[in-house]
């Protein structure tokens, strides 16, 4: 396994690769073939490379100017957690609520958690405040003062 500090610097190399420069074949280098990957928000498990591909090409499709920049990340032994900031333009598609692009930009937080198997991550879990999104996006009204 490599050291702790090797793991973070992986893990913030592949956030700029993949997410800031929408570079995906770099998922066949950092995950596991049978990876699995839970999109808790939506309460959706993406298994394998290809469908987690997909699944950024269309978060890419919606959002393309989509950028993360990680704040914090803590890896212990076979895990890594990282916590973020997400931007982006809303551009494209949104599923799974079909709405039409607002050309709003969005910022919202989230969390991410990796198991790992070496350099490898086997299994993810995507943790993001999508109240936030849907709020600054106008699907969801924001909530009126107490």
């Amino acid at each position: 396994m490599d050291s702790p500090d090797e793991l973070k610097s992986q893990v913030e190399e592949t956030n700029e690769r993949i997410f800031n420069r929408g570079d995906i074949d770099y998922v066949d280098e950092v995950y596991a073939e049978d990876m699995v990957m839970h999109n808790v928000a939506h309460g959706e498990d993406y298994e394998g490379r290809e469908a987690f591909k997909e699944w950024i090409t269309d978060l890419r499709d919606t959002f393309p100017d989509f950028e993360v920049e990680i704040l914090d990340t803590i890896v212990e032994d076979d895990t890594v957690v990282t916590r973020y900031l997400a931007r982006g333009t809303h551009e494209g598609p949104l599923p799974p609520f079909n709405g039409e692009p607002t050309n709003e930009k969005v910022e919202f937080e989230g969390v991410t958690i990796h198991a790992m198997d070496g350099t490898k991550a086997t299994e993810a879990w995507w943790y993001y405040d999508q109240l936030t999104t849907l709020t600054q996006l106008g699907i969801v009204p924001e909530t009126p003062p107490m």
